[in-house]
């Protein structure tokens, strides 16, 4: 059975507290720089932030200069949870690979490796919906392990 990440009341004090308590836990599992987690209060910079409306509506908004490049909406805490850490195993694995170069390899494949094994780490449906998302979005896949 499926454990959900969706139960308690995300659009209160408590619902919030528990995102963020769960955002704090999955980044220790796969060894996160808090820096490079989800915040909860608004920054700029292209670092992206989680607001929550009155209705439980979760916005999970990159602003860059003033200017919002992304805003997705949902009511799941783990659509979200998924959002954030796809961004942050991305970030994380692209410092890896680049620190760790596997010769006569496309440096794409050696990131997404990477991050698959990070989401993996966290939730293996989330390493299944990333390869999913990649091969519907890049035209020339090289073949993935």
């Amino acid at each position: 059975m499926k454990l959900t990440r969706d139960s308690g009341p995300g659009n209160s004090e408590w619902g919030l507290e528990v995102l963020r308590a769960e955002v704090t836990r999955l980044g220790a599992l796969i060894g996160a720089p808090e820096a490079g987690l989800v915040a909860f209060e608004p920054r700029d910079a292209a670092q992206p932030y989680v607001l929550v409306d009155a209705d439980g509506t979760y916005h999970w908004l990159v602003v860059e200069r003033g200017e919002v490049l992304e805003d997705r909406t949902t009511t799941s805490r783990d659509e979200l949870l998924y959002w954030s850490f796809d961004a942050t195993t991305y970030a994380m694995a692209g410092e890896w690979a680049t620190r760790h170069p596997v010769e006569g390899q496309d440096f794409r494949v050696t990131l997404w490796l990477q991050q698959f094994a990070l989401l993996r780490t966290l939730d293996p449906d989330w390493e299944q919906r990333r390869r999913r998302e990649l091969a519907d979005r890049v035209a020339d896949l090289p073949p993935l392990p």
